[in-house]
């Protein structure tokens, strides 16, 4: 008996060892982690709260604090039960694809109308009450625990990409012992770790897990192994209802390329992203961020007094607010497409704006154009048109967008009112009085095992314990945390106080009205030569020549309408033949002067290789017949041709 015990512990510190190189090798972060743990644990500096136990030839978790264990039944009989009910069906998944009412029927966008045909064809063939698959590329574990079921699930569903969440480090550590983990990425498999985690880091974790082969992201499958978990899957479907392909339309971006040229010709001012990031005209200012919420109201008052101490900040549709109150922008930030953006940024007093900037994405309508004639405007590219002058990233929403660009104009110390990503918790209301937007919620419904944007959820508050709002509102929450996830991996020097009284915004600090009350006595006045600052990082583009890209252009779309004819054999043969041009498409856009035509051409083909491999990958007769491959290689080839002939339109100008 000794003998056995002896043997079992010499291949439990094998597997252990084995571990630590594979984690070591490829997830760095995870081994210093484990590592520091254990060298705490050995120099007892700290207790353990767990324990691995054999009991009755199984392993099971111990909980040294309550004595109850994790398991309390055999582990390994349980893991094989969780195998068993673990299929290649969308049961136990997130379906990324919207459905019509039916449930039955793919529905698009015409904003991707390119991809409408692809959505046609597969609701022809496709029959979507027995929906299988052929292959799980994508699946997220919600918990380790000793990894038993990870393993048993991994060798019969075999998922191309893998990631695991686990909040506990000692229960992680404690699996390492039991089950190899370098079985999860062997064969060219991805495998992505999050352990002990805080939430932006698992955010960050899930988007890298998201953008490894993005054209997989139709149906995520998932297992969650225990109840106090669901807080990691809530935060799995809210991330999945706001990160979709869908979120950036190539068409809208081919607009923009129009847009952009049309101004770059009309000589009107670029941010200059060498020049931006050079002087950092925002450093060691106090920068207020100013957006719609309605906890705004709580501070107009206050704004109004203490105006002189800030570089004041706001987006536009609270820019009529902010002149009602007499409160004067140093900088207005508007970003949306939208006609609607002409009466947000019209003024009742012509002069109002005569000593503020408006900093603008180059995707602007007519109608804005007329109302900021005459006033200190500036675009920073909405697409990366023009390498030179540099691109400094896209957010839909236009109050994480403020927030972007002033970090990146070297604000380091900022404050923000009106982010609340929340409704008024009395009047459902969205935005602040008079602002020149309005929306109603109902306060009242819950449902937080639901995706529909309308449900309400109760949130940790930004000032309060729990806040009210709801998934559409959401969206807002994801933007800022994002935002500044990314910012983190270029800045560590900035800070950002939160005085709404909204949602908890990951990264963001918490502030009071009581302790910025305090502080601003303490605030100089700001000296307020925003025009000349804003001068001196931009410029006029001198015009582009793009008559070598439309030679190239001209040379892809003559291949392409060869390819459209060409005879396809069967799904094999297609997905070769549609791998061989795409490759050989991407190095003549090489060529070309941006690296925005080869990335308008991914984009038109992530989105439709992600339905044209939910068909591929289904487990149905007779839908991947010859005719039926033949069809898609010319809708697919068709939607290539249209999104290159709108590029070459595009910059035709």
């Amino acid at each position: 008996m000794e003998e056995e015990i002896k043997e079992l512990g010499n291949t439990l510190l094998k597997i252990y060892k084995n571990n630590l190189i594979y984690l070591k090798k490829n997830h760095l972060d995870i081994f210093n982690k484990v590592d520091k743990l254990s060298i705490e644990l050995e120099n007892e500096v700290y207790k353990a709260k767990y324990s691995l136990e054999y009991k009755d030839g199984y392993f099971d978790i111990l909980n040294l604090q309550d004595n109850t264990w994790f398991y309390n039944t055999n582990s390994y009989e349980e893991a094989d039960l969780r195998s068993k009910r673990s299929n290649f069906t969308k049961d136990g998944s997130l379906d990324l694809l919207r459905k019509g009412i039916d449930g039955k029927s793919l529905i698009g966008s015409k904003s991707f109308e390119e991809v409408l045909p692809i959505l046609e064809h597969i609701n022809e063939v496709v029959d979507f009450d027995n929906i299988a698959f052929q292959k799980i590329h994508k699946f997220v574990f919600i918990g380790s625990g000793l990894g038993l079921h990870i393993n048993e699930i991994n060798k019969k569903l075999d998922p191309f990409i893998t990631l695991i969440i686990e909040p506990e480090l000692e229960i992680f550590r404690l699996s390492l012992f039991v089950i190899d983990y370098n079985e999860l990425s062997k064969n060219n498999k991805s495998l992505f770790l999050s352990v002990s985690d805080d939430k932006l880091d698992r955010l960050n974790k899930l988007n890298l897990f998201y953008q490894n082969n993005a054209h997989m992201n139709y149906n995520i499958k998932h297992h969650l192994l225990i109840k106090n978990y669901e807080y990691l899957y809530d935060e799995l479907v809210d991330y999945f209802a706001t990160n979709t392909v869908t979120s950036y339309p190539y068409g809208l971006i081919i607009q923009n390329i129009y847009k952009t040229a049309k101004f770059i010709k009309n000589k009107d001012r670029f941010l200059d992203t060498r020049k931006l990031f050079d002087k950092k005209i925002l450093k060691d200012k106090n920068v207020l961020l100013i957006s719609a919420g309605p906890s705004l109201d709580n501070y107009i008052q206050w704004i109004k007094k203490h105006q002189d101490k800030f570089v004041i900040v706001c987006v536009d549709v609270i820019l009529r607010k902010l002149e009602l109150y007499n409160i004067v922008p140093d900088i207005v930030f508007s970003i949306d497409p939208s006609y609607r953006c002409a009466k947000y940024l019209t003024t009742e007093n012509k002069n109002y704006l005569k000593n503020s900037t408006i900093i603008m994405l180059s995707q602007q309508d007519d109608s804005v154009m007329e109302v900021v004639k005459g006033l200190n405007y500036y675009f920073a590219q909405s697409i990366l048109l023009i390498k030179e002058i540099g691109f400094l990233g896209s957010v839909t929403n236009v109050g994480a967008y403020s927030f972007l660009l002033c970090t990146h104009l070297g604000a380091n110390k900022m404050y923000t009112i009106g982010n609340d990503a929340a409704f008024n918790q009395e009047t459902g209301s969205r935005y602040a009085n008079d602002s020149s937007f309005s929306k109603t919620e109902k306060v009242f419904k819950s449902n937080k095992d639901s995706v529909d944007s309308s449900d309400i959820l109760e949130l940790e508050g930004n000032l309060r314990k729990i806040i009210k709002t709801n998934r559409s509102l959401t969206i807002f929450k994801s933007s800022f945390e994002s935002t500044y996830i990314d910012l983190k991996s270029k800045y560590d020097d900035f800070k950002v106080y939160n005085l709404s009284d909204g949602v908890k915004l990951e990264g963001f600090i918490p502030m009071h009205y009581d302790e910025i009350n305090k502080d601003i006595q303490n605030f100089p006045k700001e000296e307020k030569n925003i025009i000349e600052l804003m001068n001196s990082v931009s410029l006029v583009v001198d015009k582009q020549d793009f008559n070598d890209d439309l030679i190239i252009l001209n040379r892809i779309l003559n291949k392409l309408k060869k390819h459209k004819n060409t005879k396809i054999k069967n799904r094999n043969d297609f997905l070769d033949k549609k791998l061989e041009i795409m490759v050989w498409l991407l190095e003549q856009c090489k060529t070309m002067s941006s690296p925005l035509f080869g990335n308008m051409f991914l984009l038109y083909t992530e989105l439709s290789d992600i339905y044209i491999n939910f068909f591929l990958n289904l487990r149905q007769e007779g839908i991947h017949k010859k005719e039926q491959m033949e069809k898609i290689n010319i809708i697919w080839t068709q939607g290539v041709l249209v999104v290159l002939k709108d590029i070459k339109k595009a910059i035709s100008i």
